[in-house]
């Protein structure tokens, strides 16, 4: 299950792989199996993907019963980022970019997929304006490496300040210098989803970028106009992150493919490209459509 972008990027992968961080607790406790996005420290073979629908195979994805974010909006928690600090100014691009997506040629890939619920088939959307709310959360303390427990329970504080959104993806962004347990060298980030009652919390453990280096995109290509080569990582993995969170929530239960993992397992060895994301230009990586069997940066309803 990898996404290997080039030279010292990242894969996409499961729980099974043993890489997951651990989580589970009275308080935060997880619905289903966590996905991250592990780095992989060799250069990839570019390669075609075959699908091959019957097998579950190749890239196609397939729909397994869960939800999916059918009206998905991003909640930004930047957790202790005013006390421990943010040299590279990942908070303003985070929140410039995540205004931006929405409406964009890039997120229409979303809208080929959905959920079924009582019968009835309801397609993801994709509207202007996405970004659902910024949190800076100052008060409480940022341990040196968080735990998932502990990044999931800022997810739900993020839900007591926000507010329960089903179609919400509850992104938890970590300062500088305060990063869990093998950031940059397993992985680079990864959603989940934890329990608000009998809600499904779909959350995003994001660390600070450019603290990996190359190692979790940075310089992957020519800087957008937008942003600057070390700050390529934040939108790339963020970006994956989010295509993950809208169309397998509850990881596994929704849109997945069992030996490539989600929308972006699929399209490895496929290149990073400076998208438009209306008068802005961000990095991103491209996503799987199962209309067009292909990795795409951009769909359009008539494929």
């Amino acid at each position: 299950m990898a996404l290997r972008f080039t030279a010292t990027l990242a894969l996409v992968g499961c729980a099974a792989s043993g890489l997951a961080p651990t989580s589970g607790s009275t308080t935060s406790t997880q619905a289903g199996s966590t996905h991250v996005l592990r780095y992989l420290p060799t250069h990839y073979a570019a390669r075609a993907v075959v699908p091959d629908s019957s097998s579950g195979s190749g890239g196609l994805l397939k729909y397994y019963g869960g939800p999916v974010l059918v009206h998905p909006k991003i909640y930004l928690i930047f957790w202790g980022y005013k006390k421990y600090g943010d040299p590279d100014r990942v908070a303003p691009l985070l929140e410039a970019y995540s205004k931006a997506v929405g409406g964009s040629t890039h997120n229409s890939i979303y809208t080929q997929y959905y959920d079924i619920v009582d019968g009835k088939t309801n397609y993801i959307t994709n509207f202007r304006g996405q970004l659902g709310g910024v949190w800076f959360d100052n008060k409480t303390p940022v341990p040196p490496e968080p735990t998932d427990v502990q990044i999931g329970n800022e997810a739900l504080k993020g839900v007591s300040r926000f507010g329960y959104d089903a179609s919400g993806s509850y992104v938890v962004a970590t300062p500088h210098g305060r990063s869990p347990i093998g950031f940059g060298t397993q992985w680079c980030a990864y959603h989940s989803g934890t329990q608000e009652g009998t809600n499904l919390v779909s959350y995003t453990n994001l660390p600070y970028m450019p603290d990996a280096g190359d190692s979790c995109g940075a310089d992957s290509t020519s800087p957008p106009k937008d942003e600057r080569a070390k700050d390529e990582g934040v939108t790339i993995v963020e970006g994956h992150e989010y295509a993950d969170s809208i169309t397998d929530p509850n990881p596994g239960s929704g849109w997945y493919n069992f030996e490539y993992g989600e929308i972006g397992g699929s399209c490895s060895g496929n290149d990073i490209q400076n998208d438009p994301f209306g008068k802005k230009s961000y990095a991103t990586g491209p996503e799987f459509s199962n209309v067009t069997e292909t990795c795409v940066q951009a769909y359009f309803a008539q494929q």
